[in-house]
């Protein structure tokens, strides 16, 4: 009854309307550019906010509005906040235009709301709160006006497969129309063309409650891509640099989009920061060893808070991957022997089509390959357009003895753009080459 009391008395002050407030109606503190609202689209999904306690820092939406990843309109957009809807204000940010309030789907628990759009009381005690980065945006492709399409209905991300667990590529703003050319399995995300140059495979997936569709009767259904291994990263000494992800993100071998994903950080984990980029784009941070021999991996920096970070050291990036050249290259490791492969080299795919490729790989070398210390990994793409469809690093399923063989299965989907496309991989114990080998298309 008390909390009902408390939301109460500040709703009664916050008339719902879905117009902006007349002139007479001018709040304190008036934003230096045009607050996102007052009306979010009527499909946009509705925030999910803890109801504020009797006597706490609370908000009332004045108007229909919606809670954002950051105090600005180039964050990411968590749901709706509906005229009458309140929240627990938990901070503000430093120029006191925005407040943060209490939103379990963000990472770090924070969520803005423009101060212009709600009624507020009993925050004059509440912390100012550091703006997160923000976020990278992503490119989609137009499609023509008959082509499966989406328009995002927010500023939403675009990820690497079809759940919240998969990294960013970074965020399609408000209004962006992408040609679909799939949908998942539960047909909840789509996926759309993304612009190859900042997105080396070419396309994404994006939430279907955060974006309109149309013409996507006939999509193809796309397998989910095998999520790459969840890393818990050792925790930061006391007054150590680090960094805390504002969503899940890539670890990466090198400072790179080109380096192939060791593992991906969850959204709201903290690591410790090693080093940065010559560039300062990328943060160098420790993994564990399992992860890399190295006991480092490197990040984004667009993705997450950082402390401590003013007197971290620039560190040289490790060697870049070999250029993956249009035509298979030279066999320089023999600890294995290709004995089939499907499709063969050469083969034509359509354009977007799905298709798996199989390895039957002999080890032609007189040490058993043990699960425990080797892998298969992605070494790289033709023109960094990568075919694959999950992690670049598996484990192997069982120990092969030499003479044996072992079959390594890869969903795969062709690119959209005709041309000559390939991938190199390889059998390696740590830095150990045992062999290389690779699959060659070409797309009509």
């Amino acid at each position: 009854q008390a909390v009902q009391t408390a939301i109460a008395e500040v709703t009664m002050s916050a008339p719902i309307a879905t117009q902006a407030p007349p002139a007479s109606a001018v709040p304190t503190l008036v934003p230096t550019e045009i607050p996102p609202g007052p009306t979010p689209d009527p499909n946009l999904p509705v925030a999910m906010l803890p109801a504020p306690g009797a006597g706490d820092p609370a908000a009332v939406a004045r108007y229909n509005t919606v809670i954002m990843g950051g105090p600005g309109k180039n964050y990411v957009v968590y749901g709706a906040f509906l005229g009458g809807q309140a929240a627990t204000v938990i901070g503000k940010s430093e120029d006191g235009l925005w407040w943060a309030v209490s939103i379990p789907v963000a990472p770090d628990g924070a969520g803005w709301a423009d101060a212009a759009w709600v009624n507020v009381q009993n925050a004059d005690g509440v912390p100012v709160l550091p703006a997160p980065p923000v976020p990278a945006t992503t490119d989609l492709v137009k499609p023509g006006p008959d082509n499966p399409q989406a328009t995002t209905l927010a500023n939403t991300y675009v990820r690497a497969g079809p759940g919240t667990n998969y990294a960013a590529y970074g965020v399609a703003n408000a209004g962006l129309t992408g040609w679909v050319i799939g949908k998942s399995v539960d047909g909840s995300w789509w996926v759309v063309r993304v612009n190859p140059e900042k997105v080396g495979v070419g396309y994404g997936w994006v939430s279907a409650q955060y974006a309109s569709a149309k013409n996507v009767q006939d999509v193809q259904t796309i397998q989910s891509p095998q999520a790459p291994a969840s890393i818990v990263q050792p925790t930061p000494a006391p007054g150590a640099a680090s960094g805390t992800n504002t969503t899940a993100v890539n670890v990466r071998s090198g400072p790179g989009t080109n380096y192939p994903i060791l593992a991906v950080a969850p959204a709201g984990s903290t690591g410790e920061i090693t080093g940065k980029s010559a560039d300062g784009v990328w943060w160098q941070v420790k993994v564990p060893t399992q992860i890399s021999a190295s006991g480092f991996g490197w990040v984004s920096a667009g993705y997450g808070y950082t402390q401590n970070t003013q007197n971290v050291p620039v560190v040289e990036a490790p060697p870049a991957p070999p250029v993956v050249e249009p035509t298979p290259p030279p066999i320089t490791a023999t600890g294995c022997t290709l004995v089939n492969q499907t499709p063969p080299d050469a083969s034509v795919e359509a354009a977007g089509s799905q298709f798996t490729t199989v390895w039957v790989l002999k080890n032609s070398s007189t040490s058993s390959w043990s699960q425990a210390d080797y892998d298969i990994s992605y070494v790289g793409a033709v023109d960094n357009i990568p075919l694959h469809v999950g992690s670049d690093v598996y484990d192997l399923t069982t120990n092969v003895d030499p003479g044996w063989t072992y079959y390594f299965y890869m969903p795969m989907l062709a690119p959209y753009d005709p041309g000559t496309y390939g991938e190199l991989w390889q059998v390696a114990s740590g830095s150990q080459v045992v062999c290389q080998f690779w699959i060659y298309i070409n797309v009509k």
